[in-house]
């Protein structure tokens, strides 16, 4: 007996069954790292600019850290994930190409090992430190952790787009304009908060289809 039929082949839902399990298990380890680093460069932050705790700055620095993200997300996934032909536009081509098909969840994470994390982390610290200096408000802590927050929140709400899970009805709207993203149709850069590409796109969506269900 020949041994490609001594071991059967998988089929399409234990290839994605197998696939899911590996990914959600990169989801956890990449939020336990996004949440450790963040805080600790928010600490970092604190006793640099010996900063002590106010609620409406660290209010103020959340709201900022997460309007910073909203806009990162949206650079790094318009310039750097579609356009030219790099290394980075190249691996994110799989996230497109894998959509519904047995092997997706392997390319559904935004990063595959914490050191990513870690990386990405690290590239986006020196902005929040960079208003601190500047404003003087202590604001870096606040930064951080809405930085924190927000790549939390975008693994995960991504992930429930395209491998299923509880969301709230509101997101639906969310949902649609990321699979449209999928379907070929023009920016629509961020995933579940789409600030920024209202604010450069809006004019484009009027020219196109209405969204499907």
């Amino acid at each position: 007996m020949a041994y490609s039929q001594a071991i059967p082949a998988q089929t399409p839902a234990e290839i994605r069954a197998a696939e899911t399990a590996v990914a959600l298990r990169v989801k956890r380890r990449n939020a336990v790292t996004a949440t450790l680093t963040g805080a600790a460069l928010a600490f970092v932050a604190a006793k640099w600019y010996g900063a002590r705790f106010s609620p409406l700055a660290f209010a103020g620095g959340l709201f900022g850290g997460l309007l910073y993200a909203n806009a990162f997300e949206y650079v790094l996934h318009r310039f750097l994930l579609h356009w030219g032909e790099s290394f980075l536009v190249q691996s994110h081509g799989l996230h497109h190409d894998t959509a519904g098909a047995p092997d997706e969840a392997r390319y559904v994470n935004f990063a595959t090992s914490p050191l990513v994390v870690i990386l990405i982390f690290l590239l986006n610290a020196p902005a929040a430190f960079a208003a601190e200096s500047a404003l003087h408000a202590n604001l870096a802590p606040g930064m951080l952790a809405g930085f924190t927050i927000y790549y939390i929140l975008y693994e995960e709400i991504h992930w429930r787009f395209h491998m299923g899970g509880w969301l709230p009805r509101w997101m639906a709207a969310a949902r649609r304009h990321h699979l449209l993203h999928h379907g070929g149709f023009e920016d629509r850069y961020n995933v579940f908060l789409p600030l920024f590409d209202w604010i450069f796109s809006r004019r484009t969506w009027r020219r196109q289809p209405p969204q499907p269900r």
